[in-house]
């Protein structure tokens, strides 16, 4: 943002990542960072944690509300008596406008508003500073591509190597191996390595999968393409992975190996076009030209999950940090790419009869072009 404009930023930093970001500070509670027009900021936060804060967060000052009792005095509830110390606080600055960004909530507004206090909305101001990444939070992606690289090895082993019974549901240790319960193995091991999966996982075969973002449930089987998307926060940083990668337990379809075949040039051609300087928009049409070429249709809009003729019915991907879905989008109308941007590249197909296949990476945007953080393996076979 403008060094002549006050901003504010307000919430719960576990659930903001822009106030996160900004503060670099976790609290269950409410808080409120202002960046003052002259270069000096103000960390409003509940009285208990302020010693902590000023150890650990990011600001000049830090103050609770009870520093900036209005005077007809503050409210008993927790969040609207940190709202009324802000625009009290804000008040005695005499501010008469500040900037917010998307995130800021309307009970803040409120009483900002009431204080005499015009707010201008900026689209940009709590996303670019978060779209190129500093060497410390690329460090912070790899390690976290490189936890969810483990599980993604795990979950794909433990399906590849699943024992297929007569009417060829799979098995593993002797019990019926199902979308729901790889799941919960998924989470399991990424809870080993201290990193939540609270999100879930998608475990995802025919006929579900053709609704491409549907979790997956009941039986897998044999032969068919199971669709596995991890997408981990690591608890130390909050930094997320996203990965996905397609499995079969037997020997896949004609259809199903030039699907793969067709998804992976796909991959390869997004990454290669992702570049300092281009378009979200000049990426995803390198993929959605390689899947042409290949023979696939691509339809967007209303799609009927239960469609027989595979097609891609999403972007090709993502910005990914703190949030799993950062913008810009990889898709139509995506804006300038920068350097140290990371995005998803991630292209599928979908059927519901011959199933689907996704293959997602995470990559970094680079000075002489893209690096893949953390690659894992892409075929279809991921027996040992």
């Amino acid at each position: 943002m403008s060094s002549n404009r006050t901003t504010v930023l307000a919430g719960i930093a576990a659930n903001n990542a822009s106030l996160f970001h900004r503060i670099r500070f976790i609290v269950s509670d409410s808080a409120v960072i202002i960046d003052f027009a002259d270069g000096t900021s103000l960390l409003l936060i509940r009285d208990i944690e302020m010693d902590r804060a000023r150890q650990a967060g990011s600001a000049d000052r830090v103050c609770c509300a009870a520093d900036f009792e209005p005077e007809g005095g503050l409210s008993g509830d927790r969040d609207t008596a940190l709202a009324q110390a802000t625009a009290e606080c804000l008040r005695r600055a005499g501010e008469t406008s500040i900037t917010v960004d998307r995130t800021l909530p309307y009970l803040f507004a409120h009483l900002i508003l009431q204080a005499g206090i015009a707010i201008e909305y900026s689209e940009s101001f709590g996303v670019s500073e978060r779209r190129t990444k500093s060497p410390e939070e690329i460090e912070h992606l790899r390690h976290a591509q490189k936890v969810t690289g483990e599980a993604m090895t795990f979950a794909c082993r433990t399906i590849a190597n699943a024992r297929p019974d007569q009417d060829g549901i799979l098995h593993h240790d002797g019990t019926i191996l199902t979308s729901e319960r790889v799941r919960s193995m998924i989470t399991a091991f990424l809870i080993e390595q201290n990193f939540s999966n609270s999100h879930g996982s998608i475990v995802a075969t025919a006929p579900h999968v053709a609704d491409c973002h549907h979790y997956g449930t009941g039986p897998l089987k044999k032969n068919l393409p199971v669709v596995v998307d991890i997408f981990p926060m690591d608890n130390v940083t909050r930094y997320n992975g996203d990965m996905t990668r397609t499995v079969v337990c037997g020997e896949p379809s004609d259809e199903v190996k030039k699907i793969h075949a067709a998804v992976c040039e796909a991959k390869a051609a997004g990454c290669i076009a992702l570049k300092a300087g281009t378009t979200g928009e000049a990426v995803h049409l390198a993929t959605i030209t390689m899947l042409e070429r290949h023979g696939f249709t691509i339809v967007r809009g209303d799609v009927a999950h239960d469609s027989a003729i595979p097609t891609m019915p999403h972007g090709t991907g993502h910005g990914i940090g703190l949030d799993v879905h950062e913008p810009i989008l990889l898709d139509h109308g995506g804006g300038e790419i920068f350097e140290t941007e990371l995005f998803t590249v991630e292209p599928g197909l979908y059927s519901s009869n011959h199933g689907g296949v996704r293959v997602e990476d995470m990559v970094l945007v680079t000075e002489t072009g893209h690096e893949i953080l953390s690659p894992v393996q892409e075929s279809l076979n991921w027996k040992e």
